[in-house]
Parts: structure tokens; sequence; C-alpha cells
């Protein structure tokens, strides 16, 4: 570790990931904010945006966070969101993102169709309970 890095860990449900960084921006409700080493402890809600931070070899690596709780303890920053999508290319990044969301929502369809289908059950199975009474 330099004198200038911190650590960054990224926490997802599906991973947790450890950076070595020198810098990070990010943006709560407030608007865009960067931490250096040394920062005072620090708690914020993330809101939906286009992040970055520069590594150890000052390479710009550009984070998507989908709202998340950033905590910056004992000079240690943790990122916590339900999705962390990171890579050097915007461009790549954003093809990564849209093709995220255009699978969530179609999961979200398919999802939503399951619970129409069990509440129609549901009341059908009601209907024929209360016709016996």
């Amino acid at each position: 570790m330099s004198n200038t890095s911190f650590k960054l860990n990224i926490v997802t449900p599906k991973q947790i990931l450890e950076r070595e960084i020198t810098y990070i921006r990010f943006k709560d409700e407030t608007g865009f904010f960067g931490i250096l080493k040394g920062h005072i402890d620090f708690l914020t809600v993330l809101v939906p945006s286009l992040c970055y931070y520069r590594d150890i070899n000052d390479r710009e690596i550009f984070l998507a966070v989908d709202r998340g709780i950033l905590n910056v303890r004992e000079g240690v920053v943790f990122l916590t969101s339900r999705e962390v999508f990171e890579s050097e290319d915007a461009e790549s990044l954003s093809e990564k993102i849209d093709k995220t969301i255009l699978k969530r929502a179609e999961s979200e369809k398919a999802f939503l169709k399951m619970l129409e289908g069990i509440e129609r059950s549901f009341m059908e199975k009601t209907l024929e309970f209360m016709k016996r009474f």
C-alpha cells in the first residue's frame, strides 16, 4: 500500500471485491463528491450514477452504481449496493448496463405474470369455497 492509497471494498449480493485505490468519486442526493486517503469517517446514501476511481497504477476505472450505501470507516471505503458494474471502458460499461436493465425488466415481467396467475388461482379457489356455504 502506497502513502496515498487506501482500500475500497465493493459489496453486492453476488460478490465482495477489494481494490487498492488513490481516489474515488461518488454521487449522493447532494451531488458528486470525492474521497482521498485520510477522509474522515462518513456515511451516505448513493443515488444511481456513473462514478469512477483511480487505482494505484493511475488507471481510471468506472463504476455504475445502482443505489447503495457508502461508508468510510477507519480509512477504508465500503460500497454496498444491489448491483455495481466496473469497467475501464465507459462505453462497454454502458452496453453492459443496458443489457442488464433489459434482462431485469424481462425477469420482472415474468415474475409479475406469475403473481397474477397465483392471484387468479387464489380468487378462483376462494369463490369455489364461498359457493359451498
